[in-house]
């Protein structure tokens, strides 16, 4: 343990905790059905869950506080960092995964529906509205549904960006219930009128767990504009903490499950904005290996269920799996690890810094464009 840099370490320790939550309630699998306790993988890991939900609230975060610098995030710069950060992994896992899972028969609607991120099947219960090859990857639509918006915000004003997101996810959520449902709600888990059309492609932008983003933001803009001295006083600190365990303590009781803001949204809010607006003003210790697993945590969660696919098609049939247990769920995690370390630092790292790169040669263009703008107006 040690103390946290200058980096925001708290939400890396928060995405490590997120993915692994996420790992383990998809691998519980091994631990049912085996001992004294036959849903003993249910009642340890049946929450985990909640990740997606703790994923999303600090996507809102991380991307309104990392546009604060309006001269390093203008829209086009914007754009190419978010591409390069999450789609060539997907890509190329997703690529792999076909070409790997030999038994699977994929239509080419699926195969084409998922490298563009669009969901499966619009009649599927919703917000998962039929998953998609990789079946964690149904999260990436609203992500990429997300950058979009705010693309759109920034093009509009730098400075009420946030603002401009939030109305026009709602507006649109709003307009695409009644246009699609007929009426207006909050729980995500929603079932769609069946039908046809190009257009239920876009069922998902109805779906209201896209206002788990909203909260983030909301963090974002209270850890940019509150002073360290307010978040600092004492009322302040026990409030927040109280919060925080209100939310823990639901979270564990299993107080109103289920995705979004009506429940496991709420919860995420109340435990990243605590322990955000906290490192603010405080010292606080990080744990490295979890700060490294939040490093990682993309990676682990686009490998850990093509891992699981794979596993189940290569090695069940020599009877590796059929003892279950501990064991197999442990070492089912070992070879998630392996496998995202490795996509780590040899996909993801090396796209990440392809983007930056692109992204610094767009802003130098635009500075010169704005430096020989600035000259012909100030020329006599």
């Amino acid at each position: 343990m040690e103390r946290k840099t200058n980096k925001l370490d708290s939400i890396q320790v928060l995405r490590g905790i997120a993915v692994l939550l996420v790992i383990a309630f998809h691998f519980r699998v091994y631990l049912n059905g085996v001992y004294a306790q036959k849903d003993l993988g249910d009642i340890l890991f049946g929450i985990g869950e909640v990740g997606v939900d703790i994923f999303f609230v600090i996507s809102g975060f991380i991307i309104t506080y990392s546009s604060m610098n309006k001269a390093k995030n203008r829209p086009m710069v914007f754009a190419a960092k978010r591409f390069f950060r999450l789609y060539p992994v997907y890509f190329i896992i997703l690529t792999l995964a076909i070409y790997l899972n030999y038994e699977a028969i994929y239509t080419s609607s699926q195969i084409i529906k998922s490298y563009l991120l669009i969901p499966i099947d619009y009649n599927f219960i919703g917000p998962w509205s039929g998953y998609s090859i990789i079946i964690p990857a149904w999260t990436l639509t609203y992500e990429i549904w997300f950058y979009v918006v705010f693309f759109f915000s920034l093009c509009i004003s730098h400075k009420y960006r946030t603002a401009i997101a939030s109305f026009l996810l709602i507006i649109i959520c709003v307009l695409g219930q009644l246009y699609f449902h007929g009426d207006v709600f909050l729980n995500p888990i929603a079932q769609p009128p069946s039908g046809d059309g190009i257009i239920r492609n876009l069922v998902f932008v109805s779906n209201p767990i896209i206002y788990d983003f909203i909260l983030g933001m909301i963090i974002a803009e209270a850890y940019i504009r509150l002073p360290s001295r307010l978040i600092n006083k004492m009322p302040v600190v026990q409030f927040l903490n109280i919060t925080l365990a209100i939310a823990l303590l639901f979270l564990c009781l299993g107080l109103r499950n289920g995705p979004g803001i009506v429940a496991w949204g709420a919860y995420s809010f109340m435990i990243i904005a605590p322990i955000v607006l906290i490192s603010k003003c405080r010292d606080v210790y990080r744990n490295k290996i979890l700060t490294y697993v939040g490093e990682i945590s993309y990676s682990l969660y686009i490998n850990h269920m093509v891992v699981y696919s794979l596993a189940v098609l290569y090695l069940k049939p020599y009877g590796v799996l059929d003892s279950k247990g501990f064991g197999v769920f442990l070492a089912m995690i070992c070879a998630t690890f392996i496998i995202s370390i490795i996509s780590y630092n040899f996909i993801e790292k090396p796209s990440v810094s392809i983007g930056h790169a692109i992204a610094r040669r767009m802003q130098k263009k635009s500075d010169v464009s704005s430096i020989k703008t600035e000259s012909v107006r100030e020329a006599p």
